[in-house]
């Protein structure tokens, strides 16, 4: 059923994207003459009003094919893509990415009126009995709100330090648990291991906290739709300078896999991940490379500095072709790599 969900939430990421460019091609003029969400062979198809609506079996991506967009033919047709204004063609070429980005945002604000917004909170591991925090009665799953009188705020170290700090002394610890807050005494001391230690692991969980109205969680959706795009765009740039290893990078397989485990943990998890994936998209395609949006952009870019005279059709697909070959390779090779860390595991 994960799998099932996280397909679906893929598929619905292509389907917004190529919308995009379906609705900018029709709105300038463009004929299409075919919109498919997913590559190979056909789940389903249906022709209507001219134009072959596709659900194709690998879905790993789709397009939007209008007449003339990467060949010389009805060269003097006026819906061919190749013939319409300069502005049409940069409208339908980046209509796909301007959807992923407004499909974010419209996912955040539902998220955050309906559950609330992302706050990360620092959460109390498996407790060892035995241990000083056994004893004080910390229980799994705790946030630890203050220690030593000193709120938290969601920052693990100061709690790290305090630990440190007071070795057999007993202090105040607070946690909420249920909604409320617990107040309790806990004494670090030093462990079998040499350090002091109270036996908590700590880490960093995302909980979701309802606050504001309409208005105000519009305004926090639209921030958080810029953060996690600067947080993207820094991730690719630090890929490019070698910040981030090849083997870093998460593929088909492992998107799905990742999607499906957040469908377990819940709604808001779920959507806060879909829309991650759908800046993810919007940011991977405007990239200037070959096949890609941003590639296509580039052409008319190019075309828009010589004053009108285009590279020819025929080179330019060419180029893309390159380009879709080079990008269907690396796709493979990650599909491997997670398939072969899931067996692995």
């Amino acid at each position: 059923m994960n799998i099932v969900m996280a397909l679906l939430a893929l598929g619905f990421l292509i389907f917004i994207h190529e919308l995009g460019h379906f609705w900018a091609a029709r709105a300038t003029g463009v004929r299409v003459e075919e919109f498919a969400v997913g590559f190979g062979p056909a789940i389903l198809k249906h022709k209507r009003n001219g134009i072959m609506y596709r659900l194709n079996w690998v879905p790993l991506g789709g397009y939007v094919r209008m007449l003339g967009e990467d060949s010389p033919e009805a060269a003097q047709a006026p819906d061919n893509f190749n013939n319409r204004p300069i502005w049409a063609r940069i409208l339908v070429i980046s209509a796909g990415v301007i959807m992923n980005m407004i499909g974010a945002f419209l996912i955040l604000a539902l998220l955050f009126n309906l559950y609330g917004t992302p706050v990360t909170k620092v959460l109390a591991g498996a407790i060892s009995p035995g241990t000083p925090a056994a004893e004080a009665g910390v229980m799994e799953g705790d946030e630890l709100y203050a220690v030593n009188n000193i709120r938290l705020n969601s920052d693990a170290q100061i709690f790290l330090d305090q630990v440190q700090a007071n070795t057999n002394k007993a202090m105040p610890l607070e946690v909420i648990r249920g909604g409320e807050i617990v107040k309790l005494t806990i004494t670090p001391r030093v462990m079998e291991n040499g350090k002091t230690m109270v036996g908590i692991p700590v880490g960093s969980g995302r909980v979701f906290v309802k606050e504001g109205g309409f208005g105000e969680n519009l305004s926090r959706a639209f921030t958080e739709t810029g953060h996690l795009t600067t947080v993207i765009i820094d991730g690719f740039k630090k890929l490019v300078t070698g910040g981030v290893s090849l083997n870093d990078i998460g593929g088909p397989v492992q998107i799905v896999q990742v999607a499906g485990q957040a469908s377990e943990s819940g709604v808001p998890y779920f959507l806060y991940l879909m829309a991650l994936l759908s800046i993810n998209l919007a940011v991977f395609n405007i990239i200037p490379f070959p096949a890609l949006d941003g590639g296509r952009l580039v052409f008319l870019f190019l075309e828009l500095l010589r004053r009108g005279k285009r590279i020819s059709v025929e080179r330019e697909a060419s180029i893309n072709f390159v380009g879709i070959l080079f990008l269907l390779t690396l796709m493979v090779l990650v599909t491997f790599k997670d398939v072969f860390m899931i067996f692995q595991e």
